[in-house]
């Protein structure tokens, strides 16, 4: 056997050996401390060391309102705009908000609250008939309804934080269909006239259902979008997962966002 084979039959046993020492002595240099322990690494530390080393944060562009042309980019918050669609949770506060929002105003009158008098129908026997009461009985028309509906709050119950995590997934959805536009400022609105509004959103946002989410209040730009059926204007603490789910896209002012970023982020 030549010296040249014994060499790099030597190297080849011992290459897999230097790799594995050279990824160790990179990945304790890289990964945070306790990372690797006893030679051994989870899935859960491999993920948090990949998330650590290789996180690229979620970005948007910033535009002018009135042009909808981009003027910067700005960075979001990715626990707020880059959760995962959990469609289980948005049913949940979907059915939660629509719950709270009925009036729950439905009444009907028993036999006791109709009009009529309580003298007995029919004598008891002789007829050959079925025995009867009061008129004002439920198989009667015009009688009284038997278990109908009364006056009653439909409102149901749901923990703050799935509502705040409902929040969070509209949002990311919102940003994952790129239906999310965020501007500079909304308090350049110099008219109130719903015919100039309404040709800004046709114009620059080929006038689809828009939700626009202001951080102060605007008088001037509420009151044109008033009357527009298609566009609607809410402050920021308003913000609902109903709404952003029926309207196509949203805009919301940057101060806005820094809000419900400070708001929204998970502790």
């Amino acid at each position: 056997m030549s010296l040249f084979n014994t060499f790099s039959r030597a190297t080849a046993r011992a290459l897999p050996t230097i790799q594995n020492r050279a990824f160790a002595s990179v990945a304790e240099t890289t990964a945070p401390k306790g990372m690797f322990m006893n030679n051994a690494c989870s899935y859960e530390s491999t993920n948090s060391f990949k998330s650590t080393a290789f996180s690229t944060p979620l970005q948007a562009f910033l535009r002018e309102f009135k042009t909808n042309e981009p003027i910067s980019i700005i960075n979001l918050e990715k626990d707020v705009f880059g959760a995962p669609i959990r469609r289980d949770i948005l049913h949940r506060v979907v059915v939660w908000q629509r719950d709270a929002m009925r009036q729950g105003t439905h009444s009907t009158k028993t036999r006791g609250e109709v009009a009529g008098t309580g003298k007995k129908a029919a004598p008891q026997k002789g007829r050959g008939k079925a025995r009867v009461g009061d008129r004002k009985a439920p198989q009667f028309r015009s009688g009284g309804i038997a278990f109908g509906p009364k006056p009653r709050d439909h409102s149901t119950d749901l923990p703050r934080k799935v509502q705040d995590l409902g929040l969070r997934v509209a949002l990311s959805a919102k940003y994952a269909q790129d239906q999310l536009i965020v501007v500079d400022s909304l308090q350049h609105v110099e008219s109130h006239k719903t015919r100039d509004l309404a040709q800004i959103l046709q114009n620059a946002y080929d006038g689809s259902k828009m939700l626009i989410v202001t951080d102060d209040c605007n008088e001037k730009l509420e009151l044109a979008a008033r009357n527009l059926p298609n566009c609607e204007v809410i402050h920021v603490e308003e913000t609902n997962v109903l709404d952003l789910l029926t309207y196509d896209k949203l805009l919301i002012e940057k101060s806005a966002v820094k809000l419900l970023e400070d708001y929204l982020k998970p502790e």
